[in-house]
Parts: structure tokens; sequence; C-alpha cells
């Protein structure tokens, strides 16, 4: 149980590095509402508390499993998906140039 409790904790964090930077790279390349990358992380937000409940036992919220990761990960997570929404919205609300005409 010791060693799938550890893989759990080490899988949230993993899951909450990698919204981490995706959410680095849609923010600082600019490139509006990527909805796929929304998806993903409104899904990975979800999930974890479906895969927290998967634990050995019936584990009270507030137990090692949580301090460690759970409660740390989904704040994380989730101000991840706002930050790459609302930075998506300002890069899809400024108007983009329109190509000039050719000379002829």
């Amino acid at each position: 149980m010791l060693i799938f409790a550890a893989f759990m904790m080490a899988a949230m964090w993993a899951l909450a590095l990698a919204v981490l930077v995706a959410t680095w790279f849609l923010v600082s390349r600019r490139r509006g509402l990527v909805w796929p990358a929304l998806g993903w992380m409104a899904a990975t937000l979800f999930a974890l508390a479906a895969f927290r409940n998967t634990a050995p036992g019936s584990r009270p919220i507030g137990c090692v499993l949580d301090c460690i990761a759970f409660l740390w990960v989904e704040p994380v997570i989730a101000f991840c998906v706002v930050t790459v929404v609302t930075a998506g919205a300002r890069a899809e609300s400024q108007p983009t140039e329109k190509p000039s005409a050719p000379a002829v």
C-alpha cells in the first residue's frame, strides 16, 4: 500500500507539472484559446479527485496522500486553467493585422 500511495503522489505531481509546463508554453507564446489543451487541463483537474478515491482503503480527507499531493496539486492545476483562459481571452481579443493588398 505504501508503494502504491507513493506512486499516486508522484503521478499527481507529474500531472501538475505537465499542466504547469503546458500553461507556460501557451501563455508565453500567446497562443490564444487552445481548446484541446483546456479540455485536457480541466479533465486532469477533475480526474485527480477520482484518482485520489482509488487509494487503498477508505482514506479520510486530510491523510498523508492529501497533505503531500492532492491538496496542493488541485489548486495548482486550477490556477493554470484560469491563467490559460485569461491569457487566451486577452490574446483572442486583440485585433489581428490584415495583410495589405499587393501593389499592382
